[in-house]
């Protein structure tokens, strides 16, 4: 096996490496795409990967802005992105890996194992080639396939208390609205967190939301990635206005899930309804049956406190996410 292209500072610059994985049965080579931008100063690694979900494509775009912006002259440390984390899941616009067995979610999977299946062999040579080499890192998701919109930063709840508190920074760095202390059990940010490594997976926007709300979003995820390269020191920044952040743990979140399929009419379809104080029994939508074109099914907060996830309308089935609420009684504004 080669060396990691990140165990050695290279000089000053850009390069683009390909990590190969396996041999497909069609006979394409599965590779993995690794960008490097090492700056003529020292200072930490940051690693960020994006579209560990097939479908949660907007994040690459926002990485790809993130490289171009970055003048590598006045870089501290060094840059490593891995945009396209799954590019199986990718190429079929699907959440998981199409393959015929195993754990197929690569946000499960990590560390990864060189010899199992097909997302147990891509989360390796990530470990392997990324995260054995950061000092921070960033792991992108939004809204995939079903048109959910969303705008938060997620850190590992079981982190111990220094590694916790430093991904709680890069978390606020992100300068979301919402920061959620989950379960991330599998996830590369639990594997780095077990190796010392601060973490942030930030949770922003979605795909097909429209030229307007997808710039915005993409924008906001340059200036989160830009603020957190300035908190460690990589950049300079100008100081943003901190927002309001509400921090809430898995104890604090509440879906309003679909208990049947057909069309869900959502009354949250828009950016600006995320953050927004909702009363318990308010509703959320309702599904329309398919069929009889009857309502059979109203979605109402099961408790008072603020959206942080919304569906836009569109088909669902039992059990699809739909809505999200931090209640408010159990949060705490940082």
């Amino acid at each position: 096996m080669s060396m990691p292209p990140l165990a050695n500072k290279t000089k000053s610059g850009r390069e683009y490496f390909r990590l190969d994985v396996t041999k497909l049965a069609s006979g394409t080579e599965l590779r993995l795409s690794l960008h490097v931008l090492t700056g003529a100063k020292p200072g930490p690694t940051l690693g960020i990967l994006t579209t560990v979900h097939g479908d949660e494509t907007m994040a690459l775009i926002a990485v790809r802005d993130l490289l171009h912006s970055v003048d590598v002259g006045s870089l501290s440390g060094r840059v490593a992105a891995i945009p396209v984390a799954n590019p199986l899941a990718v190429s079929v616009f699907n959440r998981q890996t199409p393959e015929q067995h195993g754990k197929t979610d690569l946000h499960e999977v990590f560390p990864g194992n060189p010899e199992g299946n097909l997302t147990q062999r891509m989360a390796s040579v990530i470990t392997a080639n990324l995260l054995d080499h950061v000092d921070a890192l960033v792991d992108i998701h939004c809204g995939g396939l079903g048109g959910r919109l969303q705008s938060r930063a997620d850190l590992d709840a079981s982190a111990r208390s220094n590694v916790y508190d430093a991904s709680l920074k890069l978390c606020r760095a992100f300068n979301t609205a919402f920061v959620h202390a989950n379960n991330l059990a599998g996830t590369a940010a639990r594997y780095c967190n077990g190796k010392g490594v601060p973490t942030a997976n930030p949770e922003i926007g979605g795909v097909y939301l429209g030229p307007q709300a997808e710039a915005a979003y993409v924008g906001q995820a340059v200036a989160g990635l830009r603020s957190i390269m300035g908190s460690l020191g990589m950049i300079a920044v100008e100081p943003q206005p901190a927002k309001k952040q509400l921090l809430f743990g898995v104890q604090s979140r509440f879906e309003v899930n679909p208990s049947v399929g057909g069309f869900l009419q959502s009354n949250f379809n828009v950016p600006a309804d995320l953050g927004r104080r909702i009363e318990k029994g308010i509703k959320l939508g309702e599904v329309i049956d398919l069929h009889s074109l009857e309502v059979i099914e109203e979605l109402r907060a099961t408790v008072t406190g603020y959206l942080f996830f919304s569906r836009y309308s569109g088909v669902v089935d039992a059990g699809t996410k739909a809505f999200a609420i931090a209640e408010e009684a159990t949060s705490t504004w940082l």
